[in-house]
């Protein structure tokens, strides 16, 4: 929840492209201590850390920018269309990724993951259309009350799906 509320107070394109500058140089480093035998847990651990917080960080951003491409009619399609997209990753990516390292090896197939997170950035600039620039501070709440209201949001969906589940 801070992620989405602070996402909504900066420009989403700049954040995303970041995020996933953020994230090739992260995965880049693995396969480039590992040429030097100088890989070690503790950067796997920071990179899989600053890869996993980019991720949030830049879902957040991608999701709230999605209103600034599309017209209102076409939200409802383009959130189907995303969700279908990030089940078939979720499912078809760690198959993709063990079949990738076999074919490749481990330290190849990382660095292909950083060339997919240039990409990313590459296809995020190439966005044409205009984003309005975040409201003035002092005509929006506070940080603290919008993640207060997120919560509010999320604890009230949390009793409905609890009541059809249970």
């Amino acid at each position: 929840m801070p992620a989405g509320a602070w996402c909504d107070r900066v420009r989403k394109r700049p954040l995303m492209m970041a995020t996933s500058l953020i994230s090739a140089a992260a995965m880049a480093s693995i396969p480039l201590a590992a040429s030097y035998d100088r890989l070690t847990l503790m950067q796997l651990w920071v990179a899989a850390f600053v890869v996993g917080s980019c991720h949030v960080v830049g879902m957040a951003a991608s999701l709230s920018y999605i209103p600034h491409l599309l017209p209102p009619h076409r939200l409802l399609e383009a959130d189907a269309e995303l969700a279908s997209a990030n089940t078939l990753a979720d499912i078809g990516g760690p198959a993709l990724a063990g079949s990738l390292t076999g074919l490749i090896g481990a330290a190849r197939a990382v660095a292909a993951d950083a060339v997919s997170y240039l990409v990313t950035a590459w296809c995020t600039l190439r966005i044409r259309s205009p984003e309005t620039a975040p409201s003035p501070r002092t005509a929006r709440p506070s940080l603290r009350s919008e993640i207060r209201a997120g919560r509010g949001v999320l604890l009230g969906r949390r009793s409905v799906v609890g009541h059809f589940v249970s």
